[in-house]
């Protein structure tokens, strides 16, 4: 193998397999990364055995083969260089790295012992602009359960079809759920891992298209640079739209800065009984309640618009604020039937497509 490569390019493809290069692997291999070279392009790989990315370089390649070397290694070299470009060649395994001022050799591994990245063969079910796809896991993503004894729950719900794109995610004790208008004739339904979409939300910088594609057990998210290939879970996702409650008794339009502030406030003095915050709804607005044995009690009053009934309802502090982090609009509307039953909380502008379903506390 022996190639000449854009430095910048090498680096960024260094960077986005970072996370996924084990540090501490039983399989000394996959502490490494991949270089391949073909007659056409030069791919960069690396795999954690649930998920891998290929990274195309592109470059001048002068004779094909391949090799692997130590990831972080080459990612720490190759980010202490300042030229435009790099020269790799590989001799007996070991990668021979040259720039103008500076040279590097590294002791590789074969490439034949490397795990192969399975290709997707299933249907390309959307494309989807990076950006808007971003956005929807940051307001969903955080939701998902990190409990492995129910691995179902542990991924990000993703339906497709009519013309748009559900994404959802649960732990049990809250939902996250975002609607987007995408254009798609296909129909598909699949869960992704949270640790796939966390490296996606990673990786995506900004506008570029990216194509899903899915077959029975695993998809692929083609950027124009990359693909990143995972496993899907297996399983059907609970029917999570039974918890969402068809009307409320209680509906307030708050400003969700004041409302963030007050609970965040409240949340100090929640923390010895699980994060208890009580919601009083009145005309008035909304009372926000906390104590505390060690440290006191604390009580708010937010300026609201209160719609029918007077009610209260407690939550897990972090929930709610969560929920209005992850909302991003000026002003939020929260539902409730009733103490006992799940809260709705969403923007006030409910063109959004975004809904948070909160379990309630007992008081």
């Amino acid at each position: 193998m022996k190639i000449s490569v854009s430095l910048e390019k090498l680096k960024r493809g260094l960077l986005v397999l970072d996370k996924i290069v084990a540090s501490k692997s039983t399989l000394p291999i996959l502490n490494n990364v991949l270089i391949k070279v073909d007659e056409n392009q030069v791919v960069l790989s690396a795999t954690d055995l649930e998920m891998g990315i290929n990274y195309y370089l592109g470059g001048k390649i002068e004779q094909p083969g391949s090799i692997t070397v130590p990831g972080r290694v080459l990612g720490s070299f190759a980010g202490s260089l300042t030229e435009d470009k790099i020269d790799l060649e590989s001799k007996n395994s070991i990668l021979y790295a040259k720039t103008e001022k500076s040279e590097a050799n590294l002791n590789g591994m074969p490439a034949d012992e490397f795990p192969t990245i399975p290709g997707v063969t299933g249907k390309e079910v959307l494309e989807i602009d990076g950006s808007l796809l971003k956005s929807a896991i940051s307001q969903v993503g955080f939701a998902a359960s990190f409990d492995e004894s129910r691995p179902i729950l542990t991924g990000v719900y993703f339906v497709v079809g009519g013309n748009t794109l559900k994404l959802a995610a649960t732990d049990s004790y809250r939902l996250a759920e975002k609607v987007l208008e995408v254009p798609t004739k296909a129909e598909a339904r699949f869960i992704v891992p949270i640790k796939t979409i966390q490296e996606i939300y990673r990786v995506i910088s900004g506008g570029e298209k990216i194509k899903i594609t899915v077959s029975e057990n695993q998809i692929m998210f083609s950027f124009p640079d990359m693909d990143l290939v995972s496993r899907v879970i297996e399983g059907e996702y609970p029917d999570y739209a039974q918890v969402i409650p068809k009307s409320f008794k209680t509906k307030a339009t708050i400003s969700a800065h004041e409302l963030f502030g007050v609970v965040k406030t409240a949340s100090f003095f929640a923390r010895e009984s699980a994060n208890n915050v009580k919601l009083s709804f009145t005309k008035a607005g909304i009372g926000v309640e906390a104590s505390s044995s060690q440290l006191g009690n604390f009580k708010s009053q937010v300026s609201a618009e209160v719609t029918g009934e007077d009610n209260d309802i407690s939550f897990n502090a972090r929930y709610v604020l969560d929920a209005l982090n992850g909302i991003g609009s000026e002003s939020v509307t929260v539902e409730m039937v009733g103490k006992l039953n799940p809260g709705l909380i969403r923007p006030a502008d409910d063109r959004s497509g975004l809904t948070y379903i909160i379990m309630p506390l007992r008081s």
